[in-house]
């Protein structure tokens, strides 16, 4: 507890827990894409720590997921947001592929 008087703690900020449903249209279009893409990968929805825009979109009832659609080889994982960020051109296309999948799933139905 703060005991001093000239110190005074305001909320800037605030926000509902960052949980959207995996029971509609988007969530399965993005699992049935990672699955073509990635027929060994497993599918799990997580929380991560950090700070996401998507929770405005989560307070307005739209689902929201942070969706990585890349292979990151483990000797480039220590640069994810750091110096020497990296990303191969073929991770590129076929992360943007997958993300074209799941949007042509999403806008044709």
């Amino acid at each position: 507890m703060i005991n001093e008087p000239d110190i005074r703690i305001e909320q800037i900020i605030g926000f509902t827990p960052a949980v959207s449903s995996t029971d509609n249209l988007l969530y399965r279009a993005i699992d049935a894409a990672i699955r073509r893409a990635y027929p060994a990968a497993s599918i799990a929805p997580a929380v991560q720590t950090g700070f996401t825009d998507s929770h405005w979109f989560r307070h307005l009832g739209i689902a929201s997921y942070g969706v990585m659609p890349f292979l990151i080889p483990e000797a480039e994982k220590s640069g994810l947001h750091g110096n020497n960020e990296r990303i191969s051109i073929e991770n590129i296309r076929k992360g943007t592929a997958v993300m074209l999948d799941i949007v042509s799933a999403v806008v044709t139905r």
